[in-house]
């Protein structure tokens, strides 16, 4: 009995908790889970592939997210799955039918499924070759005239940082002025790489030395 009381509770309280997010064209729902007295806010996983993500299930191969990104899901509760389910029927809907099954289906953190978006500001770059506005997050810079030259970038507070083992042997100067990139930063990188054939290996590091692309410069001749 106090066990249904608890799910009861817990259902009250994400009846009240769940709102909109706009990301990019999107418009998705997202509930909030609380873990420890703080509000976590999630979207369910079949939600954002049918609206926000479709494109890339279809166009890109899965090992190229799956590798690169770093997404934790969680599986939904009995509770969270009623309350997504009404959203879906009363709210979202949008043709999509589906029902969303508790322990079968899952939920990642809003933050994650944002900063995933982003990757398709790097997505329409590699389409469309161009430079423009915030696009520049990420890309490819030319160290010299040889074609086979290109080291990816991730730009942070409009410095552009390279992966410090492409420069391997020249790397004494450069490392007491490298920095580390992690979680979603390194994850950027990471998706250069895999569309470039980096090997394997570099994709199950959680942390990357970098260096800053004006650094390259005044260690290399113009």
């Amino acid at each position: 009995m106090a066990d249904k009381t608890k799910k009861k509770d817990l259902h009250n309280i994400l009846k009240d908790g769940f709102s909109w997010k706009t990301i990019g064209e999107y418009r998705i729902p997202y509930i909030m889970r609380i873990v420890y007295g703080k509000h976590f806010k999630y979207v369910a996983t079949r939600m954002a592939e049918y609206e926000v993500l479709e494109k890339y299930i279809i166009n890109i191969h899965s090992y190229v997210y799956t590798s690169c990104t770093p997404v934790i899901a969680y599986a939904i509760t009995e509770s969270e799955a009623k309350l997504l389910n009404d959203i879906n029927k009363e709210h979202y809907g949008n043709g999509k039918e589906f029902h969303l099954l508790a322990g079968k289906d899952y939920i990642v953190g809003l933050e994650d499924l944002h900063n995933f978006y982003l990757i398709d500001l790097c997505y329409k770059k590699l389409e469309r070759n161009n430079n423009s506005g915030f696009e520049d997050i990420c890309f490819f810079i030319r160290i010299d005239s040889n074609a086979h030259s290109c080291v990816p970038y991730y730009t942070q507070n409009g410095q552009k940082y390279l992966a410090l083992f492409y420069f391997e042997g020249d790397t004494e100067n450069l490392m007491q002025r490298a920095v580390q990139l992690e979680n979603w930063d390194l994850a950027y990188l990471k998706f250069c790489w895999k569309i470039q054939g980096v090997k394997d290996k570099f994709f199950a590091i959680d942390s990357c030395s970098v260096v800053g692309f004006d650094d390259i410069k005044n260690l290399y001749p113009p």
